[in-house]
């Protein structure tokens, strides 16, 4: 699926998901929640975990307290998975392609950031983890006051870039990530992972975001000609 960008003006940003996007770390974090929530009462499934990609943990914790009660505490039940998370980061790999694209991106010019639904432990550990100097920082779900699919995360980071949000394109992974892009209003391009998964909301559903007209969304030949 792809949408008409004419309208649009240059690209001046590039904001990243990182769990599922730049890292292939939803995995790990399945196995760590699995986990957690197996010891505290909950079964679940990998079938049930793929239905939570892109909650927000704390939706996610309402949901399963809801059916049925944990003793932990929202902060207790999040803190303890992360903990799982981060003892095995080590070993979570950059998605084939994604460190690239980075550095791409950086060449050309355009600011980068990233933008998660994690918490903010976890946003800064993968963040070291992937060790790129060119993100201008990680804005957390501990960073707002909603998460996606709520456009505030993707529209806080435009303000704090500075940039406008039509200029900005966003890479996601997940329908709810791209529902929060679409709506602040944002180039979005999905990059799923699951070939079942259905975007709504999505400029382009693509395979390799490397393989998209970069110079004609970032308008080189005007900035060039402008030089």
């Amino acid at each position: 699926m792809s949408g008409s960008t004419l309208a649009r003006p240059p690209l001046q940003a590039i904001l990243w998901d990182i769990d599922g996007t730049l890292l292939d770390s939803e995995p790990w974090h399945q196995r760590a929640t699995i986990a957690v929530c197996r010891l505290h009462g909950h079964e679940m499934s990998d079938q049930d975990y793929a239905a939570t990609l892109g909650i927000a943990f704390p939706d996610l914790y309402a949901q399963l307290h809801a059916a049925r009660p944990m003793a932990l505490t929202f902060r207790e039940w999040a803190d303890t998975i992360t903990d799982l998370y981060l003892e095995r980061i080590a070993e979570v790999e950059a998605r084939a392609g994604a460190l690239a694209l980075v550095d791409a991106f950086a060449a050309r010019g355009l600011l980068q950031a990233c933008v998660s639904n994690s918490g903010r432990r976890v946003v800064e550990a993968n963040l070291r983890h992937i060790a790129s100097p060119h993100f201008l920082f990680g804005l957390s779900r501990d960073d707002v006051s909603r998460g996606k699919p709520d456009p505030e995360p993707y529209l806080a980071a435009a303000s704090r870039l500075g940039v406008a949000p039509a200029a900005c394109a966003v890479i996601e992974d997940s329908p709810t990530g791209a529902r929060a892009a679409k709506a602040a209003g944002m180039l979005t391009i999905a990059w799923p992972q699951h070939a079942d998964l259905l975007f709504d909301a999505a400029d382009h559903v693509v395979e390799d975001p490397a393989a998209l007209d970069w110079d004609a969304l970032c308008d080189l030949a005007e900035r060039m000609a402008a030089d």
